[in-house]
């Protein structure tokens, strides 16, 4: 992302997986405190935070597809019983 992209700080993220989706919707990154500060297992949670935050953004650069109303198959389906 170039200079000046958004920054989440404050935003009560307070699990990985919303850290993960903050940087999947493009954030240049977040900032958190009291999900690290008080959980049972400080050291644990910020290298939770961590993952949380390279796996989103690595969704964010690999491009996520069109959500849809309805499925349809990506694999062929001719010989199959449908």
């Amino acid at each position: 992302m170039p200079l000046g992209s958004p920054i989440g700080s404050g935003q009560g993220i307070g699990s990985p997986s919303q850290a993960a989706y903050a940087m999947e919707i493009g954030a240049a990154g977040i900032l958190v405190n009291t999900a690290v500060a008080k959980a049972q297992n400080s050291p644990q949670m910020a290298y939770a935070m961590k993952l949380g935050v390279k796996s989103g953004r690595a969704a964010f650069l690999a491009g996520q597809i069109q959500s849809v109303q309805s499925a349809n198959p990506s694999s062929t389906t001719v010989g199959l019983l449908v």
